[in-house]
């Protein structure tokens, strides 16, 4: 099947299809839960890459994975578009960038924390407040500790970084103090 789509342009029309259908949520753990079968099976994914099978077979074997699943049809019908238009390889490539995609839609972001040390529960909270009212978006956050930090926070949310490191702070007076 011959088209000019891409990738983009598809995973684009999922996420406007499943906000019509106010179902973003459902197709976001449809996906997630797709994905996760696919790395967690050899077979379906060499199935559905292989050069062996026709894609009538491949179709089959999909089709039969996602009644399985119980997936909605909005699910169903994209992910057997991506395989008529053989982009199943550039779906599995772009893992991260559908899912978060589709939770921007949803108004749901994931937030980075690393901080020198452990945090509270209290911590964590404040933070995912502050970076909620920043974003105004729900956060969901995931918690790293770097003890070469030295104290402070780093967030990054998206592609933002809010960073307010001592190691950080430290780096921007050596550069202020330093010759040029």
């Amino acid at each position: 099947m011959a088209t000019v789509a891409t990738l983009r342009d598809i995973v684009s029309a999922l996420v406007d299809s499943a906000a019509d259908e106010r179902e973003l949520s459902s197709v976001r753990a449809n996906m997630e839960s797709f994905f996760e079968k696919v790395s967690g099976s050899g077979e379906l994914r060499d199935v559905l890459l292989s050069t062996v099978f026709s894609m009538e077979e491949k179709k089959a074997v999909l089709g039969d994975f996602l009644e399985a699943a119980s997936f909605l049809e909005i699910t169903k019908r994209f992910l057997l578009l991506v395989l008529e238009m053989e982009k199943v390889s550039a779906l599995l490539g772009s893992r991260e960038a559908v899912l978060a995609k589709l939770d921007e839609a949803v108004g749901k972001v994931t937030a980075e924390i690393t901080s020198a040390r452990d945090l509270s529960q209290s911590d964590v909270e404040r933070l995912s407040a502050a970076l909620r009212a920043a974003t105004g978006k729900t956060v969901e956050v995931s918690l790293n500790v770097d003890p070469s930090m030295i104290g402070g926070i780093k967030a990054q949310v998206g592609d933002k970084v809010y960073d307010n490191s001592v190691r950080t702070q430290l780096e921007r007076i050596r550069g202020v103090l330093s010759p040029s």
